[in-house]
């Protein structure tokens, strides 16, 4: 294999949108610019960018999109983009972002003498399609290793590649220094409007909150907000909900909420709910397959509920409305055990990995 220079790093991503994935990525990048020689972001896609990159970093996308060539043009003008790219850059190692497009991206590097390393980021078990579900353990096993987010995504991938370098690495969680201002009486959400995030749910949870000085806010969009929003409109607490869309920065919002609700069924991490958590927030989570459990210690940092057990969520909800010594000390709680996710350990792990495999 060709020489190359072992402090340059590539990430992959498909966009730099208001999304988990491309937090963590971003985050990635700025922290690895401060410890390697160059750092090259290569976005799949044109589009606006959510988040902010610092200014050393090599940003490379592509100069056409899917709706001027079609779906089968851009894949292909994509995949020979890519070729020429690793025959210029030629980084020590690469890291690719996205079962959707993983194998894309190792396929392309094929005799290019890159080492790639990917990762999923979705819930373990998610299925992408039936050719996707049936190629990617298959051309996973190119890749020079792969980053699982949790023990139980590292077990499912290992039984289905075979592979034998898989490093658990959960996400950074940015260390939010919690406010000086007192909590006010705010339930918050965030994430994306989407079917498995259940934020209509929330909003019946709330309409059994009797106290009436609370507010549910809820932060993020997606295909399902305009959808949320007329539920929220037709609901007897309507006065009580608020919808502020995606919000940059994010923190202010942790550090003032009362209780941080989080109803998604289907996690790889749960971004939101550690940033709240690291901002001393009160937690209560559905126990869904992987990432809140890896998360909250029940009842001491936080409470699980078992997935769509909408009764004892309720119960949950409830009782942190009306405790606030407890809201208190579970908040103390999880901010503690996020100080085990702090950003440069996290990266830091990412790339001693890289270097190292």
């Amino acid at each position: 294999m060709q020489s190359t220079p072992v402090k340059t790093i590539t990430l992959i991503s498909p966009s730099l949108s208001a999304g988990g994935a491309e937090r963590v990525i971003s985050l990635l990048a700025n922290w690895l610019i401060n410890e390697v020689d160059q750092v090259h972001l290569i976005l799949l896609t044109q589009g606006p960018r959510f988040y902010d990159l610092d200014s050393r970093i090599q940003v490379h996308e592509p100069d056409f999109n899917i709706e001027e060539l079609g779906r089968l043009k851009f894949t292909l003008k994509s995949f020979f983009w890519l070729r020429s790219l690793w025959k210029k850059l030629q980084s020590g190692a690469a890291l690719s972002f996205g079962g959707k497009y993983n194998a894309f991206v190792l396929l392309s590097a094929i005799g290019k003498g890159q080492r790639v390393f990917v990762s999923d980021r979705s819930r373990p078990s998610i299925s992408y399609g039936r050719v996707l579900d049936k190629l990617n353990p298959l051309v996973y096993r190119r890749a020079a290793g792969i980053v699982a987010q949790t023990e139980r995504a590292k077990n499912l991938m290992q039984k289905a590649t075979g592979h034998k370098n898989i490093k658990v690495i959960p996400n950074p969680v940015p260390q939010i220094t919690p406010g000086k201002q007192l909590r006010q009486k705010v339930i918050l959400n965030a994430g994306r409007f989407i079917a498995s995030k259940h934020q209509d749910l929330l909003i019946e949870y709330f309409e059994q909150i009797e106290d009436p000085d609370w507010t549910l806010r809820f932060l993020g969009d997606g295909p399902k907000w305009e959808e949320v929003k007329a539920k929220a409109a037709r609901s007897p607490k309507k006065e009580q909900i608020e919808f502020l869309g995606n919000v940059n920065p994010i923190s202010p919002y942790y550090q003032e909420a009362g209780i941080f609700a989080f109803t998604s069924s289907s996690e790889g991490f749960p971004n939101a709910l550690g940033e709240a958590m690291s901002a001393a927030c009160p937690v209560i989570s559905f126990d869904c397959e992987a990432g809140p459990a890896d998360l909250i210690e029940n009842e001491i940092s936080g409470y699980l509920v078992d997935l769509m057990n909408h009764k004892d969520y309720i119960a949950k909800l409830k009782l942190l409305v009306s405790d606030a010594s407890k809201r208190e000390s579970l908040g103390a709680a999880a901010r503690e055990q996020m100080q085990s996710f702090e950003l440069s350990k996290i990266c830091k792990n990412y790339l001693n990995f890289m270097l190292a495999s």
